[in-house]
């Protein structure tokens, strides 16, 4: 039989050659095309071998040269529909960028990445951001990595390399991906000193620690979870003034990247860089891609003395942004320029935050008359929902929200698996064997696209 399915396998140069093929690819290198093709045959026949194929030969061989060529025609970042309610999802690239961010003019043209046009002669690429961060966050100084975790290495690495970093053990914390504080530590070669408990730790826990070998006092913000209860730690005044007095720095890692305080009752318990810093942080911590709005980076602001010693570190240049980084950066710092109303309005992740339940319900009600006369079968209707922050940012705080509710015909998570397939994939979650759209972290100019998205799985569920 497996003789027969082989003789039934084309050639590829009948494959190649076939004038419709031609047509759909004949703007690709010809090399490349037939290398993907004549991958995709020999799949077939260690698929016969294996005997996984036992007819239907046509269709089998269709399909995974279809599948070979997807490369060609379709890219793998996409942009996707967040309907999960999760604000700052990780799997889903984290913060939402304002419609004006943009790169043309740099990434087309020539740039003055490391070039100073007032001189002629080279320039540093962490120049063009360098007073705009000043300005934002109230620092000295600041140098951006291209994460956050960078940062902290890089801290560790310049001010305690064979030293001691005292850290609260209710500090010590893993965040998404498996990142854990005492790993860094280690890649540092900085040597973790553990003070208090996990819910308490004292001000004469820390000066307990502190010996000739003692290098940093860190405070780690924990991001994704709260101590509630039985619990204490020593603010940020009693740890500078600690650290001070011992000529030690205090660093402070605030994590989400929140620049100032902002008057809204979600901000009320979250850091912000402008508190750490004048509660007496030398350095400052945190994500660009979090509730600063921006793109995937690191910043570390603080004192000249410390962040002038880190941007010249050797290590620094292995966790540079890119050029199209710096721009978006650069853009998103501008935001921070204006009031707070208009931070909070254009800023799309503090949009989603400070967003009403008034206009969530209202967007909840536009979108349901969207979808209705494509998704009649699916029952549609409104209901009360609960998202969150997500991105290891605001632990504890709940959204409630409004969300759209569909009764798939078979299986829910199947029902999803055909939402991801879409044309611009719709990721939702399941409650009760429904799937749900939370409304608060669907964009209102994406209402179209998830009717589309829902017409699609009505067509294949029918």
């Amino acid at each position: 039989m497996s003789k027969e399915l082989f003789k039934q396998i084309p050639q590829v140069s009948a494959i190649i050659d076939d004038p419709e093929f031609k047509k759909e690819f004949e703007g690709f290198n010809p090399e490349i095309v037939a290398k993907l093709v004549k991958s995709a045959i020999e799949d077939v026949r260690k698929q016969i071998i294996a005997g996984k194929i036992k007819d239907n030969i046509e269709s089998v061989v269709q399909k995974t040269i279809d599948d070979k060529l997807k490369i060609l025609t379709h890219r793998s970042l996409k942009a996707v529909i967040n309907a999960t309610g999760i604000l700052l999802h990780t799997n889903l690239g984290r913060a939402p960028m304002a419609e004006n961010i943009r790169l043309s003019g740099i990434l087309e043209n020539y740039s003055n990445l490391e070039f100073d046009l007032s001189n002629g002669k080279r320039g540093k690429r962490g120049s063009h951001a360098k007073e705009l961060i000043k300005i934002v966050t109230g620092a000295e100084a600041g140098v951006l990595i291209n994460n956050n975790a960078a940062g902290v290495l890089l801290l560790l690495k310049v001010l305690a390399e064979g030293k001691e970093v005292i850290v609260s053990r209710g500090e010590l914390i893993e965040l998404g991906g498996s990142f854990r504080i005492p790993d860094i530590m280690k890649q540092s070669r900085a040597i973790l000193r553990e003070v208090g408990t996990t819910n308490r730790t004292h001000l004469k826990d820390y000066e307990q620690a502190i010996n000739e070998n003692t290098a940093l006092i860190l405070k780690i913000h924990p991001s994704n979870y709260v101590i509630r209860g039985f619990s204490s730690a020593p603010s940020n005044f009693e740890l500078a003034e600690l650290a001070h007095k011992h000529n030690l720095p205090f660093a402070h890692d605030i994590g989400s990247g929140l620049l100032k305080p902002l008057d809204h009752k979600n901000f009320k318990d979250e850091p912000s860089c402008r508190e750490a810093l004048e509660e007496g942080a030398d350095a400052v911590l945190f994500s660009g891609d979090k509730l600063f709005g921006g793109t995937q980076a690191g910043f570390i602001v603080g004192k000249e003395s410390i962040v002038g010693k880190i941007s010249k570190y050797p290590l620094m240049r292995t966790y540079r942004l890119s050029k199209a980084h710096i721009c978006m950066i650069e853009e998103t710092l501008r935001l921070w320029l204006l009031p707070d109303s208009e931070v909070i309005e254009r800023n799309p992740v503090m949009r989603l935050i400070t967003i009403s339940d008034e206009e969530l319900r209202t967007h909840a009600e536009t979108l349901l008359k969207t979808i209705e006369p494509v998704a009649e079968i699916f029952s549609p209707k409104i209901i009360r929902v609960v998202g969150q922050m997500g991105g290891g940012s605001l632990p504890g705080i709940d959204f409630d929200s409004w969300g759209i509710e569909l009764t798939p015909k078979g299986s829910a998570q199947y029902m999803l698996s055909d939402f991801r397939n879409a044309h611009t994939p719709v990721i939702g979650h399941i409650i009760d064997d429904k799937v749900i759209f939370d409304v608060r972290t669907i964009l209102p100019k994406q209402d179209e696209a998830v009717r589309e998205a829902v017409a699609y799985v009505a067509k294949i569920q029918s």
